[in-house]
């Protein structure tokens, strides 16, 4: 490949937060640019849309939703530039919760009884948060000890039955699997990168953007001058020493100096690449370290009405919170919900009209479903499941994840080090991958 030939500067693969803020920042260092998006839309695992459930018309958050504004820098920065609106969620007053198969009002979210527990747990929990420094990839950090399931962790503290099951919230709210399954990092480095705070932590339904997050990617993309094409999935990048070359399952090719691979984790294994990617990058794409998570928008009536409920998913069938989203007066409520369906068990709930009835019942036995609508993220074909770690990859291989190599750099919230799975930590790899290609093309 010689430079002349090139097709472009750089092709970025996926368009979700990540790869777009990398076409608009390298369009405005008067690069071309082209973004290849596997689906028919931009966004990956953000997705919102104008739709109508049951009476209710507005604008549906399907995927990641909430940021912020005091820490998430690159976020509120694209915000303001834009001119998109923040609106709050509401404060609780109390805490319900739905822990170890019993319903709990508050206004504490534990049984009094158990609060000794509580207090013994948090210490334990707060003081290994402090052993992580968000920024820093955790392979470098010498954590290797909290590389254990998020189960094994909660036992070890020997805590009654509901504080374990209210402690097991931070670790499936982002990772829609259960804590036998993921790895303590995880919810640890949630933690820690929520200021140490659990009370921070656990409010993490906080802002939202008014317009919706398609608004603010597609407003982002129309400020790039970069060449987008939907429904063009890559089957195969090869490198030699000048450049990059990408064909498309659909037989296509182009070529560039320099290439951002801002699909998700998993999606890096269903593209060939010669020479192939490190050992630590081919292994990590391959162990489906994935949410099996359904998020669900739902008209309800005769719900109580409380900003959100949190659950034990291991003794609520897989729930995991249920919120209040919009008021609807006679009609109801507008709820949003969040669940592990996990492909692997047969008493999943579902992503059906039953199946989400099943679920609000669960956590709300006398409310009535009207109607919804839902996406499951794991049968995504492209955006996939949100990253949720497996025990002893974080503590091996988390700064190898995200290392250059050659002429390819790797953007995705899935490697980030602040703000893991976050539309924050998209937009920090996002850009960062952009500033490396750049000084790349610029030698």
């Amino acid at each position: 490949m010689k430079h002349s030939k090139f097709n472009y500067d750089t092709i970025v693969i996926g368009g979700g937060f990540a790869g777009v803020i990398a076409c608009r920042d390298l369009s405005e260092q008067g690069h071309s640019v082209l973004l290849l998006e596997a689906s028919d839309r931009l966004g990956g695992r953000t997705w919102s849309k104008h739709s109508t459930v049951g009476t209710y018309e507005g604008i549906l958050e399907l995927g990641g939703q909430w940021v912020w504004p005091e820490k998430q820098v690159n976020m509120m920065a694209e915000i303001k530039r834009y001119g998109f609106t923040l609106t709050h969620s509401a404060t609780p007053e109390s805490y319900p919760t739905f822990l170890a198969g019993a319903h709990n009002p508050g206004p504490l979210p534990i049984p009094l009884e158990e609060v000794y527990d509580f207090e013994r747990a948090a210490f334990k929990i707060l003081a290994d948060a402090h052993r992580i420094n968000p920024g820093i990839p955790l392979d470098q950090q010498n954590v290797e000890d909290l590389d254990i399931s998020y189960g094994e962790y909660l036992d070890n503290l020997e805590l009654g039955a509901a504080t374990r099951g209210w402690f097991t919230f931070f670790g499936s709210v982002f990772t829609g699997r259960y804590a036998e399954e993921i790895s303590a990092l995880g919810p640890l480095s949630f933690i820690a990168q929520m200021d140490y705070s659990l009370i921070r932590a656990w409010g993490v339904l906080d802002e939202y953007i008014v317009e919706g997050t398609s608004a603010l990617i597609k407003a982002i993309a129309a400020d790039s001058n970069a060449e987008i094409r939907y429904e063009t999935p890559v089957a195969r990048v090869v490198q030699d020493d000048e450049g990059v070359s990408l064909t498309t399952v659909a037989g296509e090719t182009f070529t560039a100096r320099t290439a951002i691979i801002a699909t998700p984790l998993a999606g890096w294994a269903g593209i060939e690449f010669d020479p192939p990617l490190s050992d630590a990058k081919h292994q990590a794409s391959r162990e489906r370290h994935m949410a099996y998570a359904v998020k669900a928008l739902m008209q309800v009536k005769n719900a109580p009405r409380f900003p959100y409920l949190l659950a034990d998913a291991a003794h609520a069938g897989g729930a995991i919170l249920l919120c209040a989203e919009h008021d609807l007066g006679d009609d109801g409520q507008m709820m949003g919900g969040f669940y592990i369906n996990h492909q692997e068990r047969e008493d999943r709930f579902g992503a059906d009209f039953a199946g989400v009835e099943r679920f609000v019942k669960t956590l709300c036995p006398e409310a009535e479903l009207v109607d919804f609508q839902a996406h499951e993220w794991a049968a995504d074909p492209w955006a996939g499941g949100f990253i949720a770690y497996k025990p002893g990859r974080l503590s091996t291989s988390h700064g190898a994840l995200s290392t250059p190599e050659q002429h390819l750099y790797f953007a995705t919230a899935d490697i980030a080090t602040t703000f893991m799975t976050w539309m924050e930590g998209a937009l920090e790899t996002g850009k960062k991958a952009a500033v490396d290609a750049h000084r790349q093309l610029t030698q």
